[in-house]
């Protein structure tokens, strides 16, 4: 998936201007570009690989910068569980044994808990050496968020397909029920981590709206979801960036990605 995107507005000389959001995993490297002022998208690149794609194209001077590392490990806390020094031991609670890594955590202020998380300390080493002011944020302080704000007087399944992985987060009426990550290597392992998160929480199908993101999260996944669920729908559509950014037919493989912006600023 190579793409380079730039809308009419964006000139990357123009300094404290941008808020830079990175993308950043093994398979696939990706970042795109906020107006700060009015939040537009204003370019997004992508390619294969975890070398930033187009560095000629990066803006020279962002005011802010973030940037999510995959793949991670991590765990909701609520905050009245969590003591200091306590947070290696609720991931190893979920996770068992822990990589080295980075251990950090960001707060989600719209459950009053944080999200634990590891990720690749390299990755965040490389990109921190050319933006220092980088701010990390892990993958469920990005996505939680996203279906909160889209469960207003429904039910929601946001799923967010990466590599050998689904993350499915659950929401009612601006209520989380479910987030969690999923061992997932093929489009039947989705759909079976995601009939059983409906039926944990309790919720039909058939009224349930599901969303569907990732930047693995293929046609065929879509078409298997469709058999047992009614009308799965992406996440993003391309109409969502225009006209500030035209042109991005995939927007919901980029979900996670555009909507750090507007948990970092």
């Amino acid at each position: 998936m190579t793409i380079a995107l730039n809308g009419p507005g964006y000139d990357p000389a123009r300094e404290r201007a941008w808020h830079l959001s990175v993308w950043l995993s093994p398979e696939l490297t990706a970042w795109c570009v906020h107006d700060r002022q009015d939040g537009h998208c204003v370019a997004l690149h992508a390619d294969a690989g975890s070398a930033l794609p187009h560095e000629a194209e990066l803006p020279a001077r962002p005011v802010s910068v973030s940037f999510v590392v995959m793949p991670e490990i991590s765990t909701l806390v609520p905050e009245t569980a969590l003591a200091p020094g306590t947070e290696p031991d609720h991931l190893r609670m979920v996770h068992g044994h822990l990589p080295t890594g980075l251990l950090r955590d960001e707060p989600i202020t719209a459950l009053d808990a944080r999200c634990i998380y590891l990720h690749d300390e390299a990755a965040e080493h490389a990109l921190l050496t050319r933006f220092p002011q980088a701010r990390s944020l892990p993958l469920g302080a990005v996505l939680v968020p996203f279906a909160l704000a889209r469960s207003g007087g429904r039910n929601v399944l946001l799923l967010h397909r990466d590599a050998r992985r689904v993350d499915i987060t659950v929401a009612k009426d601006h209520q989380l029920l479910l987030h969690n990550t999923f061992h997932a290597v093929n489009e039947e392992d989705v759909l079976y981590w995601t009939l059983l998160a409906l039926e944990r929480c309790g919720l039909h199908g058939e009224r349930t709206h599901v969303l569907l993101a990732g930047p693995q999260m293929p046609d065929a996944g879509a078409s298997l979801l469709a058999r047992y669920l009614p009308d799965p729908t992406p996440a993003m559509q391309a109409a969502d960036l225009e006209p500030a950014l035209p042109g991005l037919s995939d927007a919901h493989c980029f979900t996670a990605l555009l909507n750090e912006f507007a948990c970092a600023s």
